[in-house]
C-alpha cells in the first residue's frame, strides 16, 4: 500500500459520514484514543489538539493529545475514509508531516520564551511527542488489508523515508473484535462488522443503553444509524437500530441523514440553498436544546452565506454547546 500519488486526483466521498464521525469523536476523545492505542494502554487524559503550522497559517484539528499514565505524551492522528483511494496515503503523509512541523513551532516558541525570561527549558519543552497515524476504512473489498500502509519518499531499494500508518478496516472486523477495543465509540461501527446480524446489532444497542448516559446513548445511536447506510453488504440493519430507539431520537437521526447530509452534497455542487439553511438551523437548535430567536436565525443565515457551510459545520461540531450562543451573539465571530 505504498501509493505515491498526488493529492486530490479523485473526487471526495460524501461528507455525511465524515461529519457524523467528526461529531461523535469530538464529543468522546478518550474513547477514540482507547480504540487507536494498543489494548490495555493506561490513559491519564485525552484532549483534541488545537494548533496550526505557523509558517503556513494552517489549522490542524484532527489529532488527539494523549497523556499516558506513565507521564509520556502521544499525538494520535486518524483519517476516516469511506473507501481506499489512491490519494489517501499522501493525505495521511501530508497531515502527519504538518503536525510535526506544528510541534517544532511549539518548541521554538518555548525556546524564545525561555531566553526572554532568562530561564532554563524543561525536558518536556525540548522533546517532541510521538505522532501515530491510523487510517480507518469503512468499506472496501473482501481481501484482507495489511496492518500497515505507507507513503514512501525514498527509493524502493534504499532506506525507508516517508510515513507509515496503521490500517484499521472496521468493515472486516467482527462484532467481538470491535467490542474488544474497549471503546464505546467503536461500537458505532457495529452495522459494518463482517458478522453483523439483527440479533448482534440489537445486543450492541442494548449494551449501550445499559452502560452509558442518555445523552451519550443518543449521540452514539444516531451515529450508528447513519453508519448503517454505509454498509455495502445491504443487510438492512438501519431499520433494526431505528426500531430500538425512542421516536424523538429516530426523527433527529432521519433529519440529519436525509436532510442535512443530502443538503451538504447539493450545496457543494450547486451552492447553498434555502433548504440547507433550514436544516443547519435545526441542528444548531438541537445543540442548544432551544429554538433560535429571530435575531439568531438571521445571524446564522448571514454567516452561512458569508463563511460557507463547511465553516458553519466546523463551528457546530467543534464548539461546546454552551459556546454556540456567544458565537452567534458576537458580530466579529468567524
Amino acid at each position: 500500500m505504498s501509493l505515491n500519488t498526488p493529492p486530490h486526483t479523485e473526487p471526495e466521498p460524501s461528507d455525511s459520514i465524515d461529519l457524523v464521525l467528526r461529531h461523535v469523536s469530538r464529543l468522546f476523545p478518550d474513547q477514540l484514543a482507547r480504540a487507536l492505542l494498543p489494548s490495555g494502554s493506561e490513559i491519564a487524559s485525552a484532549t483534541w489538539l488545537d494548533t496550526q503550522v505557523t509558517s503556513r497559517q494552517r489549522r490542524l484539528d484532527r489529532a488527539i493529545d494523549v497523556r499516558m499514565a506513565d507521564g509520556s505524551r502521544r499525538l494520535l492522528h486518524n483519517e476516516w475514509e469511506l473507501r481506499m483511494r489512491a490519494s489517501v496515503p499522501f493525505r495521511v503523509f501530508e497531515y502527519h508531516v504538518l503536525l510535526v512541523l506544528s510541534l517544532m513551532d511549539e518548541v521554538f516558541a518555548a525556546k524564545i520564551a525561555a531566553i526572554e525570561a532568562d530561564r532554563a527549558l524543561s525536558e518536556a519543552e525540548t522533546i517532541l511527542p510521538s505522532v501515530e497515524s491510523t487510517l480507518v476504512l469503512l468499506t472496501g473489498g473482501d481481501e484482507p488489508w495489511p496492518d500497515q500502509g505507507e507513503f514512501r519518499t525514498s527509493p524502493k531499494d534504499g532506506l525507508f523515508s516517508g510515513v507509515s500508518f496503521r490500517v484499521e478496516p472496521v468493515y472486516q472486523r467482527t462484532l467481538a473484535q470491535l467490542e474488544a477495543k474497549g471503546s464505546r465509540l467503536w461500537l458505532v461501527f457495529a452495522p459494518l462488522a463482517i458478522d453483523a446480524t439483527k440479533e448482534g446489532v440489537t445486543d450492541v444497542v442494548q449494551k449501550l443503553r445499559r452502560e452509558v448516559s442518555r445523552q451519550e446513548f443518543e449521540e452514539l445511536s444516531i451515529a450508528m444509524t447513519v453508519l448503517a447506510d454505509a454498509d455495502k453488504r445491504r443487510r438492512g440493519l438501519r431499520d433494526v437500530i431505528v426500531a430500538l430507539l425512542p421516536e424523538e431520537i429516530v426523527m433527529e437521526s432521519w433529519v440529519f441523514q436525509q436532510g442535512v447530509a443530502k443538503g451538504i452534497e447539493k450545496g457543494i455542487e450547486k451552492g447553498i440553498e434555502k433548504g440547507i439553511k433550514k436544516d443547519v438551523t435545526r441542528l444548531v437548535e438541537r445543540r442548544l436544546r432551544r429554538p433560535l430567536s429571530e435575531q439568531e436565525q438571521a445571524t446564522l443565515v448571514g454567516r452561512i452565506d458569508t463563511l460557507g457551510v463547511d465553516r458553519i459545520h466546523d463551528v457546530l461540531f467543534e464548539l461546546p454547546a454552551e459556546a454556540l450562543a456567544p458565537w452567534l451573539a458576537d458580530p466579529s465571530a468567524r
